[in-house]
């Protein structure tokens, strides 16, 4: 038993012994802290000094090639206003007044019968004459070009289809004219719209080309009826067989369209910093499971995204790449009308896109022979900004539909010309040739998929959601 005295000198000891033991057991949590806050940070530094390495090596074999052609040259491009078609075309679209009809139904009205048009179509077409004459007037000249090269859209709708409602004033008045029995005065209306998508197909982007070959389309029904009139002479359909021949698309034509092309997809490329309501569309919506993030979250995981695949670097250089090949494939000589060599599919969550990429020979320039078509495409697939640009964009599959639309055009011509002069049709479509045809047009089908082009997808099973 420890007495009082004892007591009293044990208390004050264990009382000091204790806040002794609370520093050390301190000291020893703050040196167990301060090593697992060394191995983190050390791990933090290596993870980032791997992470850095790998994103700076992460195009690693994605040349950077420079401008596939010549920039300057290409935006130097200018025709003078009074030779340009399209400066009569925008004069004739400031005196045009609005079309009366919802844009649904004016493919119904361009081939509709003048007896049967809308009477609202036939006051706006006779309301309309002067733009028309405007219109004719351009479409004689020699070249035209809707805008600048690289120069964005005008943002006014009747400029940026091209001469759209011009050329449904034009068709319904070649239509009034026909039941009047004015051939030729028709064949004046048909021959302006025919001329118009010359300029276009000559001149033209993409968006442009494609408006031409819906243009075209419509002007094929007008034509052939026109043709298969009584009224109409033989020497009117030989001239306008020879019309619709110096039409005939050309390998120039199309290079000098991808290079404006190529302008406006840079130009896009610097937009998708700052993604548009279409990207907020087809990006930013993400799901896990059934449930879908909220946006704040979707805009994190986009921006991120963004900078791993290291964005817009990744696409600018695909694009040079792919450009390199589309116009290699268009100029240089052996080249042209082959096969694609492979497709790279975009898939989105209705559809999918494409874009073919062609065999490239040791002649083409060195540029194109950087990437093999296959290895270009793998690229391609990975490239999240160029996907934008591919949904927002027709495909150049554009090309095949104008082919297309001019051989059906002077093959029913010629194969009309043939029937009235030798009073049955002909046996096939060979017999033209000679007479009528120096050869049967190209219709493009040989760069045509027929299930054995290679493709390489994207990592996305059914596109955004």
């Amino acid at each position: 038993m420890l007495t009082a005295d004892e007591t009293s000198v044990v208390a004050p000891a264990a009382a000091s012994d204790t806040p002794k033991k609370l520093r050390q057991l301190f000291r020893k949590r703050l040196r167990q802290l301060g090593r697992v806050t060394l191995v983190l940070a050390t791990c933090l530094v290596l993870a980032s000094v791997a992470v850095s390495i790998w994103w700076l090596r992460s195009l690693n074999g994605l040349p950077d090639i420079v401008d596939p052609f010549d920039v300057a040259a290409i935006r130097a491009f200018h025709i003078p206003e009074d030779e340009d078609a399209f400066t009569f075309f925008r004069r004739a679209n400031e005196k045009l007044s609005p079309c009366p009809l919802p844009p649904k139904k004016e493919v119904s009205a361009a081939g509709v019968a003048w007896s049967q048009a809308d009477p609202k179509l036939r006051a706006w077409v006779a309301a309309n004459q002067q733009a028309l004459e405007l219109f004719q007037q351009g479409a004689e000249r020699f070249d035209g070009i809707c805008r600048r090269p690289g120069e964005p859209y005008s943002g006014r709708h009747s400029e940026d289809l091209g001469p759209h409602y011009l050329t449904l004033l034009a068709l319904v008045e070649g239509g009034r004219r026909v039941e009047g029995g004015d051939m030729a005065g028709a064949w004046d209306c048909y021959r302006a719209v025919l001329r118009a998508t010359f300029h276009t197909a000559r001149r033209g982007v993409l968006v442009e080309r494609h408006w031409a070959t819906v243009h075209h389309a419509w002007l094929r029904k007008r034509i052939e009826t026109w043709a298969a009139d009584t009224r109409t002479t033989i020497p009117q359909l030989r001239r306008a067989l020879e019309e619709s021949v110096e039409g005939q698309p050309r390998p120039e034509w199309h290079a000098f369209s991808l290079k404006v092309e190529y302008l406006d997809w840079m130009r896009d490329l610097e937009k998708t910093r700052h993604p548009d309501s279409y990207a907020l569309q087809e990006e930013w919506t993400y799901r896990v499971g059934d449930m879908e993030l909220p946006h704040h979250l979707t805009a994190i995981h986009y921006l991120a995204r963004r900078f791993l695949l290291r964005e817009p670097e990744r696409s600018r250089r695909a694009i040079r790449l792919l450009f390199a090949n589309w116009l290699a494939e268009v100029e240089s000589p052996g080249q042209r009308q082959r096969k694609p060599a492979v497709q790279a599919l975009f898939r989105h969550a209705k559809h999918s896109d494409s874009l073919r990429l062609y065999p490239v020979g040791p002649g083409a320039p060195v540029g194109a022979r950087e990437l093999s078509p296959h290895d270009l495409a793998s690229w391609l697939v990975t490239a999240s900004d160029l996907k934008l640009i591919v949904w927002n964009r027709l495909k150049p599959s554009v090309r095949l539909g104008e082919r297309a639309g001019y051989r059906e055009l002077v093959i029913a011509l010629a194969g009309e010309l043939y029937h009235r002069e030798r009073g049955v049709l002909p046996p096939s479509e060979d017999a033209l040739v000679g007479t009528y045809l120096e050869s049967l047009p190209d219709d493009g089908s040989a760069e045509l998929d027929d299930g054995t082009t290679p493709t390489v997808a994207d990592s996305s099973k059914t596109g955004p959601s």
